[in-house]
């Protein structure tokens, strides 16, 4: 996937726009750490539209499968959640 700086993006984003339409997912980086990706619209709604989302593919199949073993209740729900939180403290164990 190509990669932007934000000031290249800032001064050339018709042209990033153009390729992005085409098909081209941009990565945009800041200190040369990756930071986003801009993505068509169309690419958007496949990946998070309402019915066509990763997201809701997993919903849809935790419904046909209750039993099964996976998240939980409260880990699908922050799946969701944009608000600002601290990361827990994860481990494999």
């Amino acid at each position: 996937m190509p990669e932007a700086t934000i000031s290249h993006l800032k001064n050339h984003l018709p042209e990033i726009v153009h390729d992005v339409e085409k098909g081209q997912d941009i990565q945009i980086t800041r200190h040369g750490k990756s930071v986003a990706v801009i993505v068509s619209l169309e690419r958007y709604n496949l990946a998070f539209g309402s019915s066509k989302g990763i997201f809701n593919a997993y919903l849809r199949w935790r419904i046909l499968h209750p039993n099964a073993s996976g998240f939980t209740d409260e880990e699908v729900k922050n799946m969701r959640n944009r608000e600002p939180h601290e990361s827990p403290n994860f481990t494999w164990d």
